[in-house]
């Protein structure tokens, strides 16, 4: 696994424990995931985009759940 995942994996761990400050609308979910495995967004953008618990569930059955592979490859092309 690479370190940039490694890091995604572990902001998205400590999310859970902040308040919600943003909610994502469903028409951002790809295009932010894109966003956050490409490596075009600060941390401190994903660890805000994490505390909303429906994309955080949603982000990591894509790309975490039941050992899937970690490739950047998950995301569809806008």
């Amino acid at each position: 696994m690479s370190n940039h995942l490694r890091n995604i994996r572990a902001l998205m761990e400590s999310a859970k424990d902040f308040e919600v400050s943003r909610k994502v609308d469903t028409y951002e979910y790809e295009s932010l995931e894109k966003m956050i495995l490409e490596d075009n967004i600060r941390y401190s953008e994903i660890i805000e985009l994490f505390t909303d618990k429906v994309y955080r569930t949603w982000f990591y059955e894509r790309n975490f759940a039941e050992g899937k592979e970690m490739t950047i490859t998950r995301y569809s092309d806008l």
